[in-house]
């Protein structure tokens, strides 16, 4: 079996596809990702074959992450993204040719169009809900109501207009009909796409409604591959070793002034709250960036390793970061940038497992915000909801549960 993926986004896009695809290769399959130059030597460390996508990583986490503020925001991200490589449907065209199986994600639903063009199979994967549920939602605070089900409401249209604009004259030029309104992403020739939620059931419980076809699998990684190849700082180890456990605070690459200023005042906060940090902030200056006996700066870093090291996180909310970290049994801090960090922010704390995320969407959070935040996570009454979401999340085989429904809705067995 032939499996190409199509992945527009950043790292936490990217990696769970290399995972998958690492063990559909053990089992005797070729899978393939066509993305971003940026994610090639992740891509061919799994053994997995990397097609070249001609966009920049570091636009796509600038137009869809860091500039983004409202649905608007990311309409106008994806178009830039799309002037910036005009060729990129004969790019989809050429990396998915004599696949068996095309997937795709929330920005990358193009693959669907030139799949369905070859007349490929596909299979959505998304880390966020896109599915209607009454159950929780991205674009509502409530939880089990009609009201949190009506919320998706707009979502198909939305996706079928920015589709309508942006594919409806390439599906003309090859004979295809127009994207309408009412069209949807959910079948392919009156059959149901298989659907994949990488992410735990703790933060996404299935929806009985769905049907088979959709699967939240677990998380997609193996976080021990990533920790053995990682060679540990002396500074780090004696760091650690010096006094209490730490937090870990980390705000990966997004970059933008109001993100700075944001990890301007978390420095701040962390300073006046005592509580000892290991710190991943690539915007704070050199001149604040300096090691002290209750502070440790650091870069890249395994978070499979760093999250066996300290006693909670703070981060902007990813879906594989919060994963990880639960996983790890840490109360969790999220500061989201966007919706689905929102949502997961949310969730950590609907399950008892970290204070209620401070949303920047709206305005930045004050110093003293993060700082009763960081009191807050590190107060204790956290421990044991993180705890619980470990233990269930180590239970679960996300890698291996997805492989096993490909191979099953492709053979039919």
């Amino acid at each position: 079996m032939i499996i190409t993926a199509v992945a527009v986004g950043t790292r936490g896009d990217v990696n769970p596809l290399a995972e998958l695809g690492e063990e559909m290769i053990e089992r005797g399959h070729d899978f393939r990702i066509l993305t971003h130059e940026a994610f090639k030597p992740l891509i061919e460390k799994k053994g997995v074959t990397f097609f070249k996508l001609d966009t920049d990583a570091d636009h796509v986490m600038q137009y869809l992450v860091a500039e983004y503020k409202t649905s608007m925001d990311f309409m106008k991200g994806m178009f830039k993204l799309k002037k910036e490589n005009p060729a990129f449907m004969e790019q989809t065209l050429s990396a998915i040719k004599g696949s068996d199986l095309v997937m795709y994600g929330t920005c990358s639903a193009f693959a669907y169009h030139a799949a369905e063009y070859l007349g490929i199979p596909c299979v959505r994967h998304f880390y966020s809900p896109m599915d209607p549920t009454r159950q929780y939602s991205l674009y509502s605070d409530e939880y089990d109501s009609d009201k949190v089900l009506k919320s998706y409401n707009g979502l198909p249209t939305g996706m079928n207009l920015m589709t309508m604009i942006a594919l409806n004259k390439w599906r003309k030029s090859v004979g295809l009909p127009k994207w309408r309104i009412g069209s949807t992403y959910t079948e392919m020739n009156g059959r149901k796409l298989l659907t994949f939620y990488p992410t735990s059931r703790v933060m996404m419980k299935p929806d009985p409604a769905w049907g088979e076809h959709i699967h939240v699998t677990g998380y997609w990684y193996h976080p021990e591959e990533a920790e053995a190849d990682y060679n540990e700082p002396e500074e780090l180890k004696a760091f650690l070793e010096a006094g209490d456990k730490p937090i870990f605070v980390a705000f990966g690459k997004a970059e933008s002034e109001e993100l700075a200023e944001l990890q301007v005042r978390t420095l701040k906060a962390v300073k006046n709250t005592g509580i000892r940090a290991v710190i991943q902030a690539e915007q704070i200056s050199d001149a604040d960036r300096v090691n002290t006996d209750r502070l440790y700066f650091i870069g890249a870093v395994p978070y499979s390793y760093i999250f066996k090291k300290v006693r909670a996180v703070v981060h902007h909310g990813g879906n594989t970061t919060n994963g990880l970290g639960l996983r790890a049994g840490l109360p969790t801090l999220v500061i989201p940038l966007a919706l689905d960090q929102y949502f997961y922010g949310r969730m950590d704390n609907r399950i008892g497992a970290g204070p209620a995320p401070l949303y920047i969407r709206n305005g930045l959070c004050s110093v003293e915000e993060i700082e009763n935040a960081l009191k807050d996570l590190v107060s204790g009454i956290y421990d044991k909801g993180a705890t619980d979401a470990g233990e269930r999340i180590r239970r679960e085989e996300g890698v291996k549960a997805a492989a096993d429904a490909i191979e099953q809705y492709v053979t039919g067995d």
